[in-house]
């Protein structure tokens, strides 16, 4: 079973502020300038927004899907 920490803003470290702020400004630009367009085909409409809030629960959950996977492949993780 996936079990989840979720922390608020005042007990995040350095990683979980930039997926905060990587998602934050991803959203805000998708928002501002891709909705709007109409030349954009809706799938990626609606991936942008999907990755932008993934960036954003992981912040506070500390758990992404991708990380997941990267480590079913056995890559190596950061000893930092």
């Amino acid at each position: 079973m996936l079990k989840m920490d979720i922390k608020g803003p005042k007990d995040w470290d350095l990683a979980r502020w930039l997926r905060f702020i990587a998602g934050s400004v991803l959203l805000l630009v998708t928002v501002i300038g891709i909705l709007p367009a109409k030349d954009v085909h809706w799938f990626w409409k609606f991936f942008l927004i999907f990755m932008a809030l993934n960036q954003i629960q992981s912040a506070f959950t500390d758990w992404c899907p991708v990380t997941d996977i990267l480590r079913a492949l056995k890559i190596k993780e950061c000893k930092c």
